[in-house]
């Protein structure tokens, strides 16, 4: 019984985690837009919170006077939750444009015909 445990055990194979460039700058660029649209809904529902509530301060109806508070504190909340996307946003940012090493294919003649070998270069990315 423990030999078959074992064998599945040993069958499994473990996922690549290394990902590309490019993943890492849509990646970037995606959690800045995210970013970017929770911080300008943020603001807006905080500007029409604030205007609401002081046009319904002095009325008798609470539940609207209430609705506006909860949006003048809501507002900033929305603002404060887009920090870590952008925080997110610079880290991908930085693997993405990180150096590398690489074999470049170069096209070089020998013996009367062009043979594509491999040269090492370092390559340095940055998308903006």
């Amino acid at each position: 019984m423990l030999l078959l445990f074992t064998v599945r055990v040993f069958g499994q194979e473990i996922p690549s985690t290394e990902f590309s460039k490019e993943y890492y700058l849509e990646k970037s660029k995606k959690q800045k837009t995210t970013g970017w649209v929770m911080l300008a809904s943020g603001a807006v529902v905080t500007i029409v919170g604030l205007i609401g509530f002081s046009s319904s301060y002095d009325d008798t109806s609470y539940s609207t006077t209430d609705a506006y508070g909860v949006m003048v504190v809501g507002g900033p909340l929305i603002c404060l939750g887009s920090i870590p996307f952008f925080i997110s946003s610079g880290n991908n940012a930085k693997k993405a444009a990180t150096l590398s090493f690489k074999n470049q294919p170069i096209f070089m003649p020998q013996q009367g015909s062009l043979v594509q070998n491999s040269q090492p270069s370092l390559s340095l990315k940055i998308d903006f």
